[in-house]
């Protein structure tokens, strides 16, 4: 268990490429569900377009999407669940995904008491537009940059 853990810190790459290959893969009447409750996680373009404005929230979308896929987060019991811990920008997050009438909430957060808070640390996503907010310890939201995909 310790090799396979050491191996997820040394080899990121190999790892995510071998997510990537059992992400699952649908067609038809099953892909038609997915695109009407949760088109985001079909589209290319929201990682790209997210990656671009947060090193963070890219890296934790192209996860997601396979993850979410893989989990009981699609069905109507499950609203809100963990999400993984990963790196970006050399700092150890850790996030959780929830959904509630067609809008999906993914926040990130330290995973280290004293770790610093990325900027974007929330992303809202509906149908066709996505936003990136920064919540502070009071719990205050502001914008910081939003788009469509």
């Amino acid at each position: 268990m310790k090799s396979l853990i050491l191996l997820v810190f040394l080899f990121p790459p190999l790892v995510r490429g071998a997510q990537r290959e059992e992400c699952p893969q649908f067609s038809g009447a099953v892909k038609e569900r997915i695109e009407k409750e949760a088109r985001w996680l079909v589209s290319d373009s929201l990682q790209q377009q997210v990656a671009s404005r947060s090193s963070a929230f890219g890296r934790l979308i192209a996860i997601e999407q396979c993850h979410i896929l893989q989990s009981n987060l699609l069905s109507e019991q499950v609203t809100e669940e963990q999400g993984p811990f990963f790196v970006a920008d050399h700092v150890s997050l850790k996030s959780r995904v929830g959904r509630s009438n067609g809008t999906w909430v993914i926040v990130v957060a330290p995973a280290e008491a004293m770790g610093q808070m990325p900027d974007a640390n929330v992303l809202q996503i509906t149908d066709h537009k996505w936003t990136l907010f920064h919540r502070d310890e009071a719990r205050s939201m502001r914008v910081i940059t939003t788009g469509t995909y």
